[in-house]
């Protein structure tokens, strides 16, 4: 979300919109973000309803438990570990730990990438793993560029 955030104007240059759709509960949301929101509209989903609905599954307990112990040692080794344990800490106010652990402990789902043209068509899918990189900005706008740019139907 950072190399988004960060070339944030990258994307408006192209007239696009970012919409990101987060595991997350709203509580803990509000919370981890405070006085400094993303430009774009976070949309939380923690049922993964809205996964479900894009074909995004869930790799299984397994590599749920690989994400977890990977994630957390790649915050720690980058001094990002307090960013980590706020989210955790936060839960715990809000009384969702046990959702966070069982998120966390029990699913990995996939991430997607969806560009959508302006007459709602889904003209590129691009999906990762849940601790794969999600493309910059500058790759987002490229990509825009060569999907959106002067397409009048479905790809």
């Amino acid at each position: 979300m950072d190399g988004i955030r960060e070339g944030y104007q990258n994307l408006v240059g192209v007239e696009t919109e970012v919409i990101q759709i987060a595991p997350n509960m709203l509580a803990s949301a509000r919370s981890f973000f405070g006085t400094s929101p993303a430009p774009f509209p976070l949309v939380c989903d923690p049922d993964k309803r809205l996964y479900a609905v894009y074909g995004l599954g869930d790799r299984g307990a397994l590599e749920a438990t690989r994400t977890a112990v990977v994630s957390f040692s790649y915050a720690v080794s980058q001094g990002e570990g307090s960013t980590w344990v706020k989210g955790a800490y936060l839960d715990v106010l809000n009384r969702n730990f046990l959702r966070r652990l069982h998120h966390h402990a029990m699913t990995a789902i996939e991430q997607g990438l969806f560009v959508v043209d302006k007459q709602g068509v889904i003209r590129h899918v691009s999906v990762v793993g849940p601790i794969d990189p999600v493309p910059k900005a500058d790759r987002l706008a490229e990509l825009v560029r060569e999907h959106c740019a002067t397409q009048s139907s479905p790809a």
